[in-house]
């Protein structure tokens, strides 16, 4: 009798083991997101390590950055409720066509958490879980601007 509890707690435990290993549904739809982002040229890095500051308040745990082909070449936004509010350079508020740009950064999408612009480059954070076509559709903006 003793023998078959033995097997029995082997088996559940090589089971649940295996079970742990696993990776689930929404880590491998993350994953393959991931993918499909970097095929359209974005960069993902953990803002854990990331060298930008970002001051998000969220769990948003990794950045997307792509090529700068903007007209804005430094800025760092934050979406505070259902608008963006400039963080830095405070310069660039008092610059002409500062409302319209505003206004431009606000229509990229409701996704998107925080966005910082420099010469080289565009990262910023949105929310993963609304798929490749917000991704695509966030680029495709970012890079019109």
């Amino acid at each position: 009798m003793t023998e078959i509890l033995v097997f029995i707690f082997a088996a559940l435990l090589l089971i649940g083991s295996i079970s742990i290993a696993m990776p689930s549904k929404a880590s491998r739809e993350i994953s393959k997101l991931r993918m499909s982002a970097k095929l359209l040229g974005c960069n993902i890095t953990s803002t854990l390590y990331s060298k930008n500051s970002f001051k998000n308040d969220q769990s948003i745990s990794v950045s997307y950055q792509i090529k700068n082909i903007s007209n804005i070449k430094e800025g760092h936004f934050i979406r505070d409720k259902n608008e963006f509010i400039l963080y830095s350079p405070v310069k660039l508020k008092y610059e002409n066509g500062f409302e319209s740009m505003i206004n431009a950064i606000n229509d990229i999408s409701p996704n998107l958490m925080e966005i910082i612009f420099t010469n080289s480059s565009v990262t910023f954070l949105w929310q993963e879980k609304e798929g490749i076509s917000v991704l695509e559709n966030i680029i495709k903006k970012i890079n019109y601007l």
